[in-house]
């Protein structure tokens, strides 16, 4: 029973000298540098897995504003469109290229051809006299 006796008092000395030197901690595994670095590499590594997905976002919306101002375009061009074809089917269009381009008048109207002094416009006249008789 001598030896439980020394094997406390063993187990003693060891406390009373830790009391009196100054308390460290030993850490078991991982120093305090290496985990800032895991921390900041699953944050590098989460913040480099989240930039291919914003950077196609903003592609995606620098597309969309593009295609949104070329619709805008296309848009005015048909409204353009619309009202040329709405002219072209009138009757006062019609009337115009008649009378502009196939020298046609109205019954009771009479064409007057403008010429310049020393110019004769024979073949013109003699079209008009045809159109009226």
């Amino acid at each position: 029973m001598a030896q439980p006796a020394e094997t406390q008092q063993q187990r003693q000395l060891p406390q009373e000298q830790q009391q009196s030197q100054p308390l460290r901690r030993h850490s078991k595994g991982i120093g305090r540098g290496k985990k800032w670095a895991i921390v900041a590499a699953v944050i590098g590594a989460f913040a480099l897995a989240a930039l291919p997905p914003f950077l196609q976002q903003r592609q995606l919306a620098q597309e969309s504003d593009r295609l949104s101002a070329e619709l805008e375009q296309v848009r005015a061009e048909r409204q353009q469109l619309e009202k040329e074809k709405e002219w072209l089917a009138s009757d006062a269009y019609v009337e115009q290229v008649a009378r502009q381009q196939l020298g046609l008048v109205k019954p009771g109207e009479m064409m007057v051809v403008r010429t310049r002094p020393g110019n004769a416009l024979k073949k013109d006249t003699q079209h008009a006299q045809e159109i009226r008789d």
